[in-house]
């Protein structure tokens, strides 16, 4: 009996992709019933149960579970080929645990990240509207951008070769900080209040960095990560970017700009020369595509530290080149497409239209 109500699990398979294509044929009902409900409720609860810890459950999980289900399988297949008397009786429990399993998994992705895909866009959320905008615009955020480096450059914390380096001793002290960070937004966007978890450091964050990975956000768990052995000046930046998928806001290019919007006004120097830098990186990425002499001009007034900065970034990526990065971000690209981002990695890049529509006032002015 127990062995037939496990492979009617397999069932939340099709239950979750209805879901989901119900969800995305209407956002506003998505927002209001799931994302700013349902959603709410598992974040305060069930998000609760790993969130406080200091560890990572994910990443013990993702390790474990793998080698677990191999020696399960081996075990059963072995049984099926060698036991003909308990054979049939084997070949029902592997297909009733393996369709259990697969059903609970894909409903639990549904619930803790695919859902959220489809509701309402935040910047439509806290009145801001994305449009087109001129190359003459574009130029004028990146400059806003480098004035706003170039303003924190002087107040973070740098080495002997002149890196931003974190303030916390530890970077448990800054998910620490970063908590109450994203908790104080949350008094000015209601749409991001409520419990903030832990973000966790990765174990194997080289191996991430080969895979051109920063952060982690793991829906089965509900748990944040971020990839600490990148350059300092991403760390506060990630941590608020997985905290933005932790929320609910699980679209690239959004969850980059609630980090910005979330680090820039926090106060703390770390988290706004982070966000500062991020924010720039993508505007200037994007001038250079379409005007590399404008990006050359503006690019040159931007302060030393920060050109130092980012040139060792560039440096530290470099050594990580290859055909594991590619596949890395190839699969990215089709998890993201499959989750109805349409432009795959390169939504990320859209924070550029939110940061226009942010700022345009102020580009107005600087352009008039």
């Amino acid at each position: 009996m127990l062995r037939k109500k496990r492979l009617w699990c397999i069932l939340l398979v099709p239950f979750s992709i209805l879901l989901t294509r119900l969800a995305h044929a209407n956002p506003a009902a998505t927002e209001r019933w799931f994302s700013m409900g349902v959603y709410r409720v598992i974040t305060e609860t069930y998000g609760r149960v790993f969130g406080y810890l200091p560890f990572s459950v994910f990443q013990i999980l993702i390790i474990l579970f793998p080698l677990a289900a191999l020696g399960y399988v081996g075990y059963e297949i072995y049984s099926i080929v060698k036991k003909r008397d308990l054979r049939k009786k084997h070949a029902i429990r592997l297909t009733a645990n393996s369709a259990f399993t697969v059903g609970i998994l894909w409903l639990m992705f549904t619930l803790g990240a695919g859902l959220n895909y489809a509701r309402l866009e935040f910047g439509d959320i806290i009145g801001l509207e994305a449009r087109p905008s001129s190359v003459a615009e574009l130029a004028a955020l990146t400059e806003i951008l480098v004035g706003h480096v170039n303003e924190i450059s002087p107040q973070v914390q740098r080495n002997q070769y002149g890196h931003m380096v974190v303030s916390a001793n530890s970077m448990a002290a800054l998910s620490q900080e970063a908590r109450v960070i994203f908790r104080t937004a949350g008094n000015n966007f209601p749409v991001l209040q409520g419990f903030v978890p832990h973000v966790k450091p990765i174990i194997y964050s080289r191996f991430m960095s080969r895979l051109r990975i920063v952060g982690v956000y793991a829906p089965w768990t509900m748990e944040a990560h971020v990839n600490i052995h990148v350059m300092h000046y991403h760390i506060p930046v990630t941590m608020l970017h997985e905290l933005a998928h932790f929320r609910g806001i699980m679209r690239e290019d959004e969850a980059n700009f609630v980090a910005w919007l979330v680090g820039y006004h926090s106060g703390h120097p770390d988290f706004m020369y982070a966000s500062a830098m991020l924010a720039l990186s993508y505007a200037a990425g994007q001038l250079h595509r379409v005007n590399p002499g404008e990006h050359r001009r503006i690019m040159a007034t931007l302060c030393p530290y920060a050109q130092t900065d980012r040139r060792a970034n560039w440096e530290y990526w470099q050594q990580f080149e290859g055909p594991l990065a590619e596949i890395s971000q190839a699969a990215n690209d089709a998890y993201l497409r499959a989750n109805r981002q349409e432009d795959g990695v390169h939504s990320y890049g859209r924070v550029v239209d939110w940061l226009l529509a942010y700022f345009r006032g102020d580009i107005a002015s600087t352009i008039n």
